[in-house]
């Protein structure tokens, strides 16, 4: 089994306080050398497909999405940062979901 990549939970909803933020910062710097993140979307254990969202980074200032449109089995270009987070969620089940990014071997 390889090692994640990176795992965060997300609210089904934006955080109190936030326009469209879903979840804590999370990172994936440490792991480098990836050049895609295959993600995996579940919900109390089950793979997912109906979710979408973004992935933004924290930035001072205005926050850059850096992947639009993300769900389950989706391929992203490798995003090396310590301050990403899910943002912009669809998420029809209404509950809360987690993402594992795997890196993606061909």
């Amino acid at each position: 089994m390889e090692r994640p990549i990176g795992i965060i939970v997300s609210e089904p909803h934006a955080l109190a306080g936030q326009g469209s933020r879903s979840s804590g910062n999370f990172s994936t710097e440490w792991f480098g050398g990836a050049h895609v993140m295959l993600v995996e979307v579940t919900v109390d254990g089950q793979i997912d497909d109906t979710i979408t969202f973004n992935i933004a980074e924290d930035k001072s200032g205005s926050d850059p999405v850096r992947a639009r449109d993300v769900k389950n089995n989706y391929q992203v270009g490798y995003i090396g940062s310590n301050s990403l987070y899910i943002c912009e969620v669809r998420c029809p089940v209404n509950k809360n979901f987690m993402i594992t990014f795997k890196p993606y071997v061909k």
